[in-house]
C-alpha cells in the first residue's frame, strides 16, 4: 500500500506542477517558467541529497544522466507537436507514455493481480480520455503527421525516462533524480545561451514558479521510490493519472468547463485506482 500511496503522491505533484506551469507560462513566459523551475528543482533536490549526507553511487550514473537528457527531447518534441497540432488529438497520444512502463515492468516478470490488471486497463483508458480537448473550435480539424509523430516520439521518450527513474531508484532515487534534474539543466541552460530568449518575471510569479520545480522532482521522486517498492507496472500507472488533477484543478480554481469525455475519463481513472488499490 505504501508504494500505491506513493504513487499517487507522485501523480498530485506532478498535477500540481503543469498546472501552475500553464498558469504562470501564460502570465510571464515559457523560459521564464524553465529557468526558474529547473533551478529550483536542482536547488532543492541539491538540499536533500547532501542532508542524506551518503556519497554517489556509481550505478545511478548512466540511468540518471539518460534519464536527463532524455526528459529535455520530451520536452522539446511535445511542446512542438502542441504548437503544429490539435490538442485533443495531441493529448491523448502524449498520456500513451505509461504504457512503455507498463510491458517493461510485465516482461520483467511482474504479476499484477486480475483486479489490478483490469485496474489498469480503465485507468489508462480514463487518462486517454481525460486528456482529450477542443482545440480550435473542432477536433475533427486536421493535424499534421508531423505533429502526430512528435507526441509519439514523446510518448515513448517519456516512457523510457520513467523506466530510468525506477532503474536508478533500485540503487538510490535521491541522487538519481538530481543528477537527472542537474543533467537537464545544463542542457537547457546550453538552449537558453543558444536561444537568448528574454525573461519576464513579476515578484508575483516567483513562488507559483518555485513550486513548479518543487513539484516536479517531488513527483520524480515519489515514483522512482515507489517503483522501488511496488511493481513498475502499477506505479506508473497510478502516477500517471496526474491529469485528472490538473483538470481538478482547473475546474475549481479557474472554472473551466470539463467536457462529458473528460468527466468519464475522470470517472474511469479514478475507479481504475480503487480496483488496483483493491488487488
Amino acid at each position: 500500500m505504501l508504494a500505491i500511496a506513493l504513487a499517487l503522491g507522485a501523480a498530485v505533484s506532478w498535477g500540481g506542477s503543469c498546472f501552475l506551469s500553464g498558469v504562470q507560462t501564460r502570465r510571464t513566459s515559457l523560459w521564464t517558467v524553465i529557468v526558474l523551475s529547473q533551478l529550483a528543482g536542482v536547488g532543492l533536490m541539491a538540499v536533500i541529497v547532501l542532508a542524506r549526507g551518503r556519497t554517489l553511487p556509481d550505478e545511478v550514473l548512466l540511468p540518471a544522466l539518460a534519464a536527463g537528457v532524455l526528459s529535455v527531447v520530451s520536452i522539446a518534441a511535445s511542446y512542438q507537436a502542441l504548437a503544429i497540432g490539435v490538442m485533443c488529438i495531441i493529448g491523448p497520444i502524449l498520456s500513451l507514455s505509461v504504457a512503455v512502463p507498463v510491458v517493461v515492468g510485465l516482461a520483467a516478470g511482474e504479476r499484477p493481480s486480475a483486479w489490478q490488471l483490469g485496474g489498469i486497463v480503465v485507468a489508462l483508458g480514463g487518462v486517454v480520455l481525460a486528456s482529450r480537448k477542443r482545440s480550435a473550435g473542432s477536433c475533427h480539424q486536421a493535424t499534421s503527421r508531423a505533429s502526430v509523430g512528435l507526441a509519439a516520439v514523446t510518448a515513448v521518450v517519456w516512457g523510457v525516462v520513467m523506466v530510468l527513474y525506477a532503474k536508478g531508484g533500485e540503487t538510490d532515487a535521491y541522487w538519481t533524480v538530481l543528477l537527472s534534474r542537474l543533467t537537464s539543466t545544463i542542457v537547457l541552460a546550453l538552449a537558453f545561451v543558444v536561444r537568448r530568449p528574454q525573461l519576464k518575471l513579476t515578484r508575483a510569479a516567483v513562488a507559483p514558479i518555485l513550486a513548479v520545480g518543487a513539484c516536479e522532482v517531488a513527483g520524480n521522486q515519489l515514483f522512482a521510490v515507489a517503483a522501488t517498492l511496488g511493481y513498475l507496472s502499477i506505479a506508473s500507472v497510478l502516477s500517471s493519472i496526474y491529469p485528472v488533477f490538473v483538470i481538478a484543478l482547473a475546474y475549481l480554481l479557474l472554472h473551466e468547463r470539463l467536457s462529458w469525455m473528460q468527466q468519464l475519463g475522470v470517472s474511469a481513472a479514478l475507479v481504475g485506482v480503487a480496483l488496483i488499490a483493491a488487488g
